[in-house]
């Protein structure tokens, strides 16, 4: 059973991944509380503790931080990482990433690997996962995969625009607008988990990969499916769509190249298994108090 190193495990991914692989791998996820992955010390006690055969480093931005502070501790918790990785032989550090280390500004229609570097974001968490992604790049045991955008089960309102928007058939809410019907590239949380799985148990060519599903999806399926849903349950919700306005997809050649052949799973039961959840777990649609 190959020992696994999780940073990051309280997080939206971090949980499933742990929930739907921690038979299969033998899994350790250090609590923030007890380490702080910023602090080196405590960095190197935690790969002292074990020897790891993969690292899958997911830990990212705090909450109620300013962006320099983010992206400064971002890109300090990963050089420790990497350098602790390294210098203990592990032999795969996934960096489990975003999009935000491209320019998000403007439209991306199909965007590939070879953009990454072409439009740098000049501040707060965008050139924070940029200089993570470039690091990364550096080492012989690194792979960014650069998660466009997960919907799912387990996921709070603050992980996205797609589950503020499905939470209206859960909530009572009566109107879902969506003023500008973006297109975008996403994946289905239980997929994105088996991607991470199978870069783990397989040798595939290190870099940055984008991962998500070949299917793009705009906002207005969101609310409609919303709609759909409500209405089995006897609740009437409308729905307003405005004109298309944005493109942000994601070339993902690479990664089926890699992965030869993978079931993605149809957004439209992606979206059901999404709501089905949510309509069991209401707690998690209430943004949480800042304090």
């Amino acid at each position: 059973m190959k020992k696994i190193l999780v940073t990051g495990g309280s997080g939206f991914i971090g949980l499933n991944f742990i929930g739907a692989y921690k038979k299969k791998y033998d899994i350790v996820s250090p609590v923030p509380e007890e380490t702080d992955l910023t602090r080196y010390d405590d960095v190197k006690k935690l790969f002292e503790s074990a020897r790891f055969d993969a690292v899958i480093h997911i830990a990212g931005m705090r909450d109620i931080m300013s962006d320099a502070a983010l992206y400064a501790d971002d890109l300090l918790a990963f050089k420790n990482v990497q350098y602790a990785s390294v210098l203990n032989g592990v032999k795969k550090l996934l960096v489990v990433g975003d999009a935000s280390d491209l320019d998000t500004s403007r439209s991306l229609e199909n965007a590939n690997e070879n953009v990454f570097g072409e439009s740098v974001p000049v501040a707060g968490y965008g050139l924070g996962r940029y200089l993570i992604h470039k690091l990364a790049s550096k080492d012989k045991i690194s792979t960014v995969l650069r998660f466009f955008d997960v919907y799912g089960a387990g996921a709070s309102v603050e992980e996205g625009h797609p589950l503020e928007i499905l939470s209206h058939a859960i909530v009572g809410k009566k109107q879902i607008e969506v003023p500008a019907n973006k297109t975008f590239s996403t994946i289905y949380i239980d997929d994105a988990c088996k991607i991470v799985s199978l870069f783990i148990d397989n040798d595939y060519e290190k870099g940055i990969y984008n991962v998500a599903s070949p299917v793009p999806i705009k906002l207005g399926d969101f609310a409609k499916k919303a709609k759909s849903y409500a209405k089995k349950d006897g609740r009437e919700l409308s729905v307003s769509v405005g004109k298309e306005n944005g493109i942000f997809t994601a070339d993902v050649s690479k990664l089926l190249d890699a992965l030869g052949s993978f079931k993605f799973t149809a957004h439209s039961t992606g979206i059901t298994k999404t709501l089905d959840y949510c309509k069991s777990h209401k707690s998690l649609l209430k943004p949480k108090e800042v304090k």
